[in-house]
């Protein structure tokens, strides 16, 4: 135990976030391995006190110095079961402007998780252009919501207060009448944008909208990508220059163009963010195709359970380049009920999506985004 609290000072030494419950939780840890091995120690401490990737170089070093012994090597791990092409159908995606990333074979879901660090992402004049036009519309289209603090106004129920201490000044004649009403604030966005494989032609402008997102709302507005895994990168978007944004996400390690777990993904968020301010009565948006090998149940129940959290759930698919698109992916199609699915294939269609925020719950029947809905689903 003591070896263990000195273990625990010395990596908050080297800068490592180590807390009371990280400790308590190693000590368990421990206590599970009967006999303890050197190696067993290592995996105990390591898998319980590091929380990040970029930490284990320095648990390693801070291993070597505490108890004289090195790490244990690594072993290769068993490769993880691949489907074969016959049990799911490719996903063809086509994005104009991207013509690099169009031109590559067509993406598979698949449950490999591949951390991997992009290069980083130059924006042309057209890219600026295109932030430029998601901002705007996002400042043209601003969604509000009431709340339980009054505000005045010129108009509506009688505020018995402030009407009464104005009556008192003067010597209790009714002098004036003041009205409030309930004060409205800006609604929460929430983004989760899939940056699976086979989402890789439409990534680059999706990360640009909700960098045009987090700019002009940057108090409420969260963005997460969801793969194999779930990664906030609100942080990133929150620099000034869209430029450095771009680069500081280039240098996460993050499940880029790897498998697809979409139920996982969203079970985790809405674990730790269900019961959170920032989803409660909230739009969610998920972006995203719908494919991967996974039951869909999970994600569909999760999709449910969002709904009545969210003031809406709002399912955007990229894979809508024609009329009369017709999706198939199991997910998308049982998620029907709780979602107002929209098209999300190009920059039109991103910047209807913007304006769609701003407007009252209309189920997409409104004169003004009845268009978005392209396609439709199978009975």
């Amino acid at each position: 135990m003591a070896d263990l609290v000195g273990f625990a000072h010395r990596l908050r030494a080297d800068g490592l976030t180590v807390d009371v419950g990280r400790v308590a939780t190693a000590l368990r840890a421990l206590g599970a391995y009967e006999p303890l091995a050197d190696s067993d120690v290592y995996w105990a401490t390591r898998l319980t006190l590091c929380s990040r990737h970029e930490d284990v170089p320095v648990f390693d070093a801070a291993y070597r110095a505490w108890f004289g012994t090195p790490p244990p090597a690594l072993t290769a791990a068993p490769a993880r079961w691949q489907p074969d092409d016959t049990e799911k159908p490719a996903i063809a995606v086509a994005d104009t402007n991207d013509a690099v990333a169009s031109a590559q074979p067509a993406p598979r879901a698949g449950y490999a998780e591949r951390l991997a660090t992009p290069p980083p992402w130059t924006l042309s004049t057209a890219d600026f252009a295109e932030v430029a036009a998601f901002s705007n519309a996002f400042t043209a289209s601003v969604p509000l919501r009431r709340v339980l603090r009054r505000t005045p106004a010129g108009h509506g129920p009688i505020d018995v207060s402030r009407t009464a201490r104005t009556m008192m000044r003067h010597g209790c004649e009714p002098v004036r009448l003041w009205h409030h009403d309930q004060a409205r604030v800006r609604r929460r966005l929430v983004l989760l944008i899939d940056v699976s494989e086979s989402m890789r032609s439409h990534r680059n402008r999706l990360l640009r909208f909700a960098y045009a997102a987090v700019a002009v709302a940057p108090t409420t507005t969260e963005v997460f990508t969801i793969g194999t895994r779930l990664d906030r990168i609100t942080r990133e978007l929150r620099l000034c220059d869209p430029t450095a944004a771009m680069n500081a996400l280039a240098d996460r390690r993050s499940d880029w163009d790897a498998g697809t777990r979409l139920g996982a993904a969203v079970t985790i968020f809405a674990r730790v963010w269900g019961g959170h301010q920032v989803v409660r009565a909230a739009n969610l948006v998920l972006v995203s195709d719908g494919w991967e090998l996974d039951e869909p149940a999970p994600l569909v129940a999760q999709i449910a359970r969002l709904s009545r959290l969210t003031h809406r759930v709002i399912w955007a698919d990229p894979d809508t380049s024609e009329p009369g698109f017709t999706s198939v992916a199991p997910a998308l199609v049982d998620s029907q009920p709780y979602v107002h699915l929209v098209a999300a294939h190009d920059a039109a269609a991103l910047r209807a999506l913007a304006g769609l925020l701003g407007c009252t719950p209309c189920g997409l029947r409104c004169p003004q985004h009845r268009h978005l809905r392209k396609w439709s689903l199978p009975s």
